[in-house]
């Protein structure tokens, strides 16, 4: 749902906070993970969960840059990126936004999106294991 909302928004021109790496989407990604693991949500479908807001990050703004043909390099429909560069064509950054979605996305689900679902997960047991009134 929050993809879809996300996916909507962006169409009609607003801006989805996809460059603010201080937040925004990593942010709301290792939120989802650390709640996940509160509510007791599986692993594995959390991981695959993040990877897919990862990969929606980088390729969505270029995918709707390619098909539109609304497209210039310094533009939202460019994929996120530290550095200042970018491709010379649609095409070519929605294959880089491709190809650095699948790495990054795969990374970021893994090794940050678990650690704060452990995080979450030992906040629910603490809180069941200290804060429960039925001992």
């Amino acid at each position: 749902m929050l993809l879809l909302l996300a996916s909507i928004a962006f169409l009609l021109g607003f801006d989805v906070g996809l460059n603010a790496f201080g937040g925004g989407w990593i942010l709301l990604a290792l939120g989802i993970a650390g709640i996940a693991g509160i509510v007791g949500a599986g692993l594995g479908l959390t991981v695959g969960l993040l990877w897919l807001i990862t990969l929606w990050w980088f390729v969505f703004p270029p995918l709707v840059g390619y098909l539109t043909g609304d497209w210039t390099g310094a533009s939202r429909y460019v994929h996120p990126r530290m550095s200042a560069f970018a491709y010379g064509s649609a095409r070519a950054e929605l294959f880089g936004g491709l190809r650095y979605g699948v790495r990054l996305g795969l990374f970021f689900a893994v090794v940050p999106g678990s650690l704060a679902y452990a995080i979450g997960t030992t906040i629910n047991w603490v809180r069941r294991r200290f804060l429960s009134h039925d001992t």
